[in-house]
């Protein structure tokens, strides 16, 4: 059954990843009666998640679309869903300490947005020793927390590497957008005409794999697509604040 629910949780956590493109909340396409197991016991399935900071404006927005999902399927479905949402407040012991008491209190299944994606090991390890499917969202783990439980040739070393899983956007895909929006002005971005792109980097979280990938593929690409060189006059940490992003781009 965990792994049934495992993969109708990933679904709708697909969908919900769709909500930064989209002001439609996303509507289940499958109900949980084609799980077959759930259903059939017409048990509650409790679902924990636990969002990095709630104060982030496009976390808010997700929590509240991740609310509305369930809120459909306990519509069309013989089983009750549960959901409890609860706010990491940016401080990783605080998360931990949410995740302990989701298994102590015998949660189905945990979605998780990290407050530090470093942190993912320990969480797929607490979630392996209690047996309960785990679902990142928003922030990657690392290719090798994701595969700590697989062989070289990605095939299952143990049973519980079918349990956990990542959903979010493509952080490389969404660097290279940038680069190439700013290789398509018609100046390249380069307003001194020097055959330069002089530049201020404004970074999320520079130890977030997320923020990484999108900070070196944007340039890159923006290198391939518009052949000129590059320099970064200044690389400042926004941790994702609109207030603290304007200030340092005021400065």
């Amino acid at each position: 059954m965990k792994k049934k629910l495992l993969a109708l949780l990933a679904a709708g956590a697909m969908l919900l990843g769709l909500v930064g493109c989209s002001s439609t909340p996303a509507t289940p396409s499958a109900t949980p009666a084609e799980g077959g197991d759930a259903a059939a016991t017409g048990e509650t399935v409790k679902i924990g998640v636990s969002i990095y900071k709630f104060d982030d404006n496009f976390m808010t927005l997700y929590r509240n679309e991740i609310q509305n999902y369930v809120d459909e399927l306990n519509k069309t479905s013989d089983v009750k869903y549960e959901v409890t949402i609860q706010d990491g407040k940016g401080d990783q012991a605080e998360q931990t300490n949410q995740i302990d008491n989701f298994i102590t209190q015998d949660f189905d299944v945990l979605i998780i947005n990290l407050v530090q994606s470093t942190s993912a090991a320990t969480v797929i390890e607490k979630c392996k020793e209690a047996n309960k499917p785990c679902i990142f969202i928003n922030r990657e783990p690392s290719a090798e927390d994701m595969t700590m439980y697989e062989n070289a040739d990605g095939t299952a070393a143990d049973p519980y590497a079918t349990m956990y899983t990542y959903v979010g956007a493509d952080a490389r895909q969404s660097g290279k957008f940038q680069g190439q929006l700013i290789a398509d002005l018609e100046n390249k971005g380069d307003l001194n005409g020097d055959g330069v792109l002089q530049y201020v980097m404004v970074v999320g979280d520079p130890e977030n794999v997320d923020a990484q990938y999108r900070t070196q593929f944007s340039i890159e690409e923006f290198q391939t697509a518009s052949g000129l060189k590059v320099e970064k006059l200044d690389e400042q940490r926004g941790d994702w604040d609109q207030a603290k992003g304007q200030e340092i781009v005021a400065n």
